[in-house]
């Protein structure tokens, strides 16, 4: 559970190059699989809400098409430009199961029950996620750490309500 706000909007990817003439238009998908795109029925850009009116996805490379536009022309303004949904809009996990942006800014603690900074980001590394982790004030240190996000070895608790991740995680690593 996030106990966010519902209508904040989460990044799903960067806007490419244009592809064809009639409007599709090339998507960098932050997900690990593309075809989740087609759960979501409208997407934002800036202030802007667009319907997805077709995902195509050819030769492992995601083009959508948004609903009222309609030509190669149109779709170049919206090129490198970042696309959202709303928080609302992201399926339900499993529980045990997080969204990055969920964990961003959570205060990570070892075992010895020392702070070790807060959770600037998570960075995909193909073998498993890492949380990058930047010192905070009232860190053990001014350190920047690279834990690894793995469950059962490193990671002992999410807390997201009391906004901390408990780790398995000497100081001195």
């Amino acid at each position: 559970m996030n106990y966010r706000s519902q209508d904040r909007k989460v990044p799903l990817g960067i806007l490419g190059k244009p592809f064809g003439l009639k409007g599709h238009i090339f998507l960098r998908y932050y997900g690990n699989l593309q075809e989740n795109i087609k759960d979501f029925d409208e997407l934002y850009v800036e202030d802007s809400c667009y319907e997805i009116e077709e995902a195509l996805i050819r030769n492992k490379k995601l083009s959508i098409k948004l609903k009222g536009i309609e030509d190669r022309t149109e779709v170049e303004a919206l090129r490198s430009k970042e696309v959202y949904v709303l928080e609302k809009q992201l399926p339900n996990l499993k529980e045990g199961e997080y969204y990055w942006f969920q964990l961003e800014n959570l205060n990570v603690i070892n075992e010895q029950n020392e702070l070790l900074g807060a959770i600037d980001h998570v960075m995909p590394t193909g073998a498993n996620d890492v949380l990058a982790v930047k010192p905070i004030k009232g860190s053990i240190d001014d350190k920047e750490r690279l834990i690894p996000f793995l469950k059962k070895e490193i990671i002992n608790k999410i807390e997201l309500q009391d906004k901390t991740v408990y780790v398995k995680w000497p100081r001195d690593f």
